[in-house]
Formats: structure tokens, sequence, C-alpha cells
């Protein structure tokens, strides 16, 4: 039977992109999976947007 080793994680907004290259450059891994939490994201830039209205932008 084959191993494969299977790094994972996730993400939103204004998240950094550093741990998970460090993941795909020194974590000896075969495969990275990522949960991208776009209603987080969404939420986060409608609150923006809506702030940005607020003061007339």
């Amino acid at each position: 039977m084959k191993t494969i080793k299977i790094g994972s994680g996730a993400g939103y907004a204004d998240d950094r992109l550093t741990p998970a290259l460090d993941v795909m450059t020194y974590g000896d891994v075969d495969y990275i999976v990522f949960e991208c939490l776009a209603e987080r994201t969404i939420a986060i830039a409608q609150q923006r947007k809506n702030a940005a209205a607020k003061r007339g932008l």
C-alpha cells in the first residue's frame, strides 16, 4: 500500500500565505488541501463596503 502525506489549511480574507508555503516547502507532503472560508471572506468584504459607504467612499 502506498503512503501519501496530506497537508491542510483554511483561510479567509487577509490571511498570510507564508505558513502554507512553509508546509509545501518544508512539510514533506505530497498534497495540500485548503478550505477557503468564503462565507467569512464575503462577510468581511460586506462590512468594509458598508463602512466605506458610511464615509461617502
